[in-house]
């Protein structure tokens, strides 16, 4: 009788290990993170300028997320910005055991551009000696959406709070003036609430 009450606690230990095992990566429903890397244009020549900004996915599902993200290519002069913006759909091909495992993905989506330009007062002397002043303004453009795009990548869990992410994709651009263009992409998540784990169905 001794013996069998010593291994009692043994097999629920057992067994609490073998459901542990059998849980699968539960995704939150909204993660948050930010991405960096380099975006090229294929024109009469190839240009290559480095990128970065936020990222917003929406699971709706374990394996579905629509994504909205937003490239804003570093400045080399002047004080505006400007860059893509991204509203893709996601697909996992693969649910790995545990956050851990490495969840290959294939994007599909569209896009735009956008650009934003700050322009400080300006004073301009005249030769009656009277001094012009032009205020400061702003002025920003979202264009409609204008871009194809088509791409894939992984993710792979750090820890229960984030994720590191490493994607890539070609798009085009559609208008007069079109191109090709591609952008390579290394990037942190968030999920809100951690990622969790549930018992496979």
């Amino acid at each position: 009788m001794k013996l069998i009450l010593s291994f009692g606690p043994a097999l629920v230990i057992l067994s609490l290990q073998g459901v542990a095992r059998a849980q699968a990566l539960h995704v939150p429903p909204v993660e948050i993170g930010g991405q960096t890397g380099l975006i090229g244009a294929i024109a009469e020549g190839v240009y290559i300028r480095p990128i970065a900004g936020p990222r917003l996915t929406l699971n709706i599902s374990q394996q579905n997320a629509i994504e909205l993200a937003a490239d804003t290519l570093v400045p080399n002069d002047g004080p505006g910005i400007y860059g893509l913006y991204f509203f893709q759909y996601k697909r996992t091909t693969r649910r790995p055991p545990d956050w851990s495992g490495i969840r290959p993905f294939l994007t599909a989506g569209t896009g735009g551009y956008y650009s934003y330009r700050k322009v400080p007062e300006r004073r301009s002397p005249r030769p009656d000696g009277s001094v012009v002043v032009y205020p400061a303004h702003s002025s920003g453009e979202l264009s409609r959406l204008t871009v194809a795009a088509f791409g894939g990548g992984f993710e792979r869990g750090l820890n229960r709070y984030a994720s590191f992410r490493l994607e890539g994709s070609g798009f085009a651009v559609i208008h007069s003036e079109g191109y090709l263009g591609f952008r390579v992409l290394a990037g942190i998540s968030v999920p809100i609430g951690g990622y969790r784990a549930s018992p496979i169905q």
